[in-house]
């Protein structure tokens, strides 16, 4: 009986090492793309993660923290799955409101919104927590956000470090706009893993919506760890507040498809995006104008 526990034990201590070794050849393998985007929400998916440019993006605290909606309150959850696996999932909510009275005028209107993402699973998991501010002047914008950002690897410990992006979006015209946005200002880092949990990263990127119903986006993206990548997007808007999406990046290669359906208090999109190798991720999101 006594040798049957010992080998059922090791067994199981076999099946546990194998589990993590599976994990973190996963981590390793499949998560650097998915790090490098950090993308939230299901229309930035659809739209090629083209999103420096957008205007009033319900997920700008996480993106380019100038693009805060400033109108309404707005609540927003987002969920999607990389290549199927349960394993790589991201989870996130988000909510922006106007600033306090006091600090806009008819000339000025201030956003601030809060945020937390994570990201894996019981081996692995990646948070983050995220407060950012944005301030209008006619039609220039800039935007400041702040992030805790903390990873856990199951027998190996954890660590965390604060993260410092800023942005600017500016209307060069009623229909053409031009964003800018770095992230991880202060180049903190608080551990000794190999592995840079936020890497630097500078974005710039335009938006054009000169034709009724049709916008158009572009970024280019280059942090410490990827190479140059280019990013595009498309948005038609249909009768009925129905909004049909695509995108496209490079490096790595991903298409990208999606719809949104916007009413007065909620709206709702789908995305899909394609890994020329990995295979596709489905993402979903929605928000309540509060």
């Amino acid at each position: 009986m006594k040798k049957i526990i010992r080998i059922s034990t090791s067994l199981s201590r076999a099946c546990n090492a194998l589990r993590m070794l599976f994990s973190l050849m996963l981590v390793a393998a499949v998560s650097a793309p998915v790090k490098g985007q950090w993308t939230m929400g299901a229309r930035s998916i659809a739209m090629g993660q083209a999103h420096t440019a957008l205007d009033d993006d319900t997920w700008a605290a996480f993106h380019n923290p100038a693009a805060l909606p400033g109108e309404k309150p707005v609540l927003g959850f987002f969920s999607i799955r990389y290549y199927g696996l349960r394993e790589l999932e991201d989870h996130a909510v988000t909510i922006s409101v106007p600033g306090p009275g006091f600090l806009r005028t008819d000339k000025s209107k201030m956003a601030l919104a809060a945020g937390i993402h994570t990201y894996g699973f019981d081996l692995y998991r990646e948070t983050r927590a995220r407060l950012g501010a944005a301030a209008g002047f006619d039609r220039f914008r800039i935007g400041l956000s702040a992030s805790y950002v903390h990873i856990r690897i199951e027998g190996y410990g954890s660590r965390g470090s604060p993260v410092f992006d800023a942005g600017i979006v500016a209307g060069l015209s009623d229909s053409f706009r031009v964003g800018y946005r770095i992230s991880h200002l202060l180049q903190t880092d608080s551990g000794k893993m190999e592995t840079d949990l936020h890497p630097a990263e500078m974005a710039g990127g335009i938006s054009w919506n000169g034709i009724g119903g049709l916008l158009i986006t572009a970024d280019l993206v280059k942090d410490s760890l990827h190479p140059l990548s280019l990013r595009t997007g498309a948005e038609v808007e249909m009768p009925g507040r129905l909004f049909l999406r695509a995108g496209w990046t490079s490096r790595p290669f991903t298409w990208s498809a999606g719809a949104g359906l916007h009413l007065s208090k909620i709206r709702g999109n789908l995305a899909v995006q394609k890994h020329d190798v990995l295979g596709l991720s489905p993402g979903i999101d929605f928000q309540l104008v509060l």
